[in-house]
């Protein structure tokens, strides 16, 4: 996830530096750049090298002076979660797929607040994010009713051995035979109705059709990941 905010901050860098030095210009004249308050942020007087630290750190403190005509306090928000996400960029925090949507959808959505030239690529970046997000919840959704009603019937036949082992054997080892029943029933239920955590996320590789898929399933020829596999693809062919 992290490859995706550090993409993200660097179109949020290229989109807001043209916005921010011009409005900068406009208010505090020629010499903005020798202003106390844009001199102790920036590193560089190239804006061309500004992070997105820069940019965001001089709108926040430039919010009530220069940007405030212009943006609401929505975009002002925005800037202040921005700089969250960097923070924690910065400080290799991990980042969920949630995480990862939010801060595309705010690069996005403060880019086109601002008329950015970048606003096609922050939308690609944020679709990519709602993609993953959209496979991670698909996959973790929980078991379905007819999995519910395998396990109920399940445990109902494993049960009912248990019991005609115990029943109608009466010798020692049937104890160990309804102990391993009642451990393989019980090891099959389980595996039935524990959340899947399959792990969908970037492109794959389908053994079957040769194609590159997202999620869990190839689209292409079905095949379930963990299943059974398709036909090759020449056999489905001729």
């Amino acid at each position: 996830m992290k490859g995706t905010i550090t993409s993200g901050l660097q179109i949020l860098a290229a989109g807001l530096t043209p916005y921010v030095q011009k409005r900068l210009r406009e208010v505090l004249g020629e010499n903005w750049l020798l202003a106390p308050s844009v001199a102790h942020v920036v590193s560089s007087a190239d804006p061309r090298k500004w992070d997105a630290q820069v940019v965001l750190v001089l709108m926040w403190e430039h919010w009530n002076q220069v940007f405030r005509q212009e943006l609401s306090f929505v975009e002002r928000s925005l800037v202040s979660e921005l700089r969250e996400f960097r923070n924690r960029w910065a400080h290799q925090q991990q980042f969920s797929l949630r995480d990862t949507y939010r801060c595309a959808d705010g690069i996005e959505r403060l880019l086109r607040a601002v008329n950015s030239q970048h606003i096609s690529a922050a939308d690609e970046l944020r679709k990519e994010a709602l993609k993953l997000l959209h496979d991670e919840e698909l996959v973790e959704l929980s078991f379905s009713a007819r999995d519910w009603f395998t396990a109920a019937v399940s445990s109902v036949c494993g049960f009912l051995i248990v019991v005609v082992v115990l029943e109608y054997l009466r010798q020692p080892v049937s104890w160990v035979l309804a102990a391993l029943t009642t451990v393989v029933f019980a090891r099959f239920v389980y595996r039935l109705t524990r959340p899947r955590t399959v792990i969908n996320t970037g492109p794959r590789h389908c053994g079957s059709c040769a194609r590159v898929y997202y999620g869990a399933t190839c689209p292409y020829c079905q095949q379930m990941e963990g299943g059974l596999t398709a036909p090759p693809a020449s056999a489905r062919h001729g």
